[in-house]
């Protein structure tokens, strides 16, 4: 049975209990960077390595990523909340200010200072209510080597890992 109305506020705060990391999925439309903020992200499999995320149906910047079907997702690091609140905005510029390369093999821009990131090609999507939920296979990765922390996102706000 779907949650009442007056019940989302409460669903929120007991969601908002589990720490998640936060991260920043990029691609290229028409070879012009573009990229959001996406909070539900994990691994989905290790054979074949695949991953998982959850996007807002709301999301102007999804569509333009899925059209070209492949993407990066960038791992904040502890000290990127400016960043992730940047891509978390519509209608802006996002990367304005924002030093990136692009990803060997899709093309998407990497920002830098972030912890890992990995390139990855859609899959299949799924109705998520509210969301789309997105699976897609790994094409590419890097590990954080620098001993950096994540960026984590609990109780609405950001925090460190003590």
């Amino acid at each position: 049975m779907p949650v009442r109305v007056e019940q989302n506020a409460q669903y929120r705060a007991v969601m908002g209990n589990f720490p998640t990391g936060v991260v920043v999925v990029t691609g290229m439309s028409d070879g012009v960077p573009v990229g959001l903020t996406v909070q539900s992200f994990m691994s989905l499999s290790l054979d074949p390595p695949m991953v998982l995320l959850s996007v807002d149906r709301k999301s102007t910047t999804w569509p333009l990523i899925a059209a070209g079907a492949r993407f990066a997702v960038n791992v904040m690091a502890s000290d990127q909340q400016a960043v992730a609140l940047a891509f978390a905005k519509s209608g802006t510029d996002k990367f304005a200010g924002m030093r990136w390369d692009l990803a060997p093999v899709t093309g998407a821009p990497l920002l830098s200072g972030c912890q890992a990131w990995v390139e990855a090609q859609v899959v299949d999507t799924f109705d998520g209510g509210d969301h789309v939920i997105v699976t897609a296979d790994v094409l590419s990765m890097r590990p954080g080597d620098d001993g950096s922390e994540p960026l984590v996102f609990f109780r609405s706000n950001f925090r460190r890992l003590e």
